[in-house]
């Protein structure tokens, strides 16, 4: 059998070891090549020609975004960032993603229960990895900067809330399709997988960048029109009413999917509460399956349901799922999504 090659950069030695013992558990992989730096890398690639690498964040004698970006327009591959889950770390893992990067794993604790799941995700990601579509970057609507005078003349919404779920390339398309939002629109949840530490500083980045607020939900938010939320790492991301009002609910209940944030719980709420047809859920880029039952649910009580097409998806997993079960009424290239919410959602 013809095994997948990857190449370890990272300029500890003793990390370079462990993460080849990871690899190499799977005889469907080999490592072709370690390096310890940029330079040795970019020699390692041009002679191994490897399917897949992985890139420590904190990169010595070049800037590591700066290596993506020279890098992967010659050389277009899918790049893992070996992450730590400090605030430079998560920083610079943003910057990455922003960059290029196929996905990121962040670095063990340590524990033994923490080494395995490392471990564990690597592998996950690496076998998808192998599915990255690269012609993803190129088929973007761009976006329009737009009068928000006018967009307050515009019909107001009827629907009560929009509900999002995404995974791997979630971080840029959400930039992608909130960037097309103004505060015209209802609440919107988000449950993109990603770990503790990472959601505030996205979520901080984000409402830098965008015309609405941004904000890491926290527990028994009032929910607000023109506002963006957050589900926090390591929890979960409900919607709650009462007394009329909606409300977020965190809660650290056990993992489902494998994910918490999970997107099947985010959804799963609306319906709990009766919201499913007063809302609009989209389902975004990302490995697994997660997002694609409570999608169903959702359409199965009248919400408007969207899914991003293969070919504008970074991995076409959960989307793609969801679709073969029934569960998207809409699918759409990414540069269409919002407009399609909007339009679905004043009428």
């Amino acid at each position: 059998m013809k095994k997948h090659k990857v190449i370890i950069v990272d300029d500890q030695r003793s990390v370079r070891s462990m993460i080849k013992r990871w690899i190499e558990s799977d005889p469907s992989w080999e490592v072709v090549g370690e390096a310890s730096n940029p330079f040795e890398a970019r020699d390692l690639i041009i002679d191994k020609q490897p399917d897949v690498m992985t890139l420590d964040v904190h990169m010595p004698e070049m800037d590591g975004i700066e290596f993506l970006k020279k890098l992967l327009p010659q050389h277009p591959m899918p790049v893992i960032m070996i992450s730590s889950s400090t605030i430079e770390g998560t920083s610079i893992t943003l910057e990455a993603l922003d960059a290029g990067a196929f996905d990121y794993v962040t670095k063990p604790s340590g524990t033994p229960e923490s080494l395995i799941e490392a471990k564990e995700e690597l592998l996950s990601k690496l076998n998808e990895a192998l599915n990255y579509n690269f012609s993803n970057e190129h088929s973007f609507k761009k976006s329009i900067p737009k009068d928000l005078t006018l967009q307050k003349k515009q019909i107001p919404f009827k629907k009560k809330l929009i509900l999002i779920g995404s995974s791997t390339g979630g971080t840029t398309a959400l930039r992608k399709l909130l960037d097309e939002v103004d505060e015209t629109f209802p609440p919107i949840l988000v449950a993109q997988h990603m770990p503790e530490n990472f959601t505030a500083l996205f979520a901080g980045r984000l409402n830098s960048e965008l015309k609405v607020n941004v904000v890491e939900a926290k527990d028994k938010m009032p929910l607000q029109n023109g506002t963006v939320y957050i589900a926090p790492g390591n929890y979960h991301l409900n919607v709650q009413k009462f007394a009329g009002e909606l409300y977020t609910k965190i809660t650290q209940t056990d993992k489902v999917n494998g994910h918490r944030p999970s997107v099947d719980v985010l959804f799963e709420s609306a319906v709990q509460n009766e919201l499913a047809s007063s809302s609009i859920a989209a389902i975004l880029t990302g490995m697994g399956s997660d997002g694609a039952k409570g999608l169903l649910n959702l359409k199965n009580n009248g919400c408007m349901t969207l899914g991003q097409n293969k070919e504008t998806c970074v991995v076409y997993g959960m989307p793609k799922v969801a679709f073969e079960m029934g569960a998207v009424m809409f699918q759409l290239p990414l540069g269409s999504l919002c407009d399609k919410i909007r339009e679905i959602g004043t009428k």
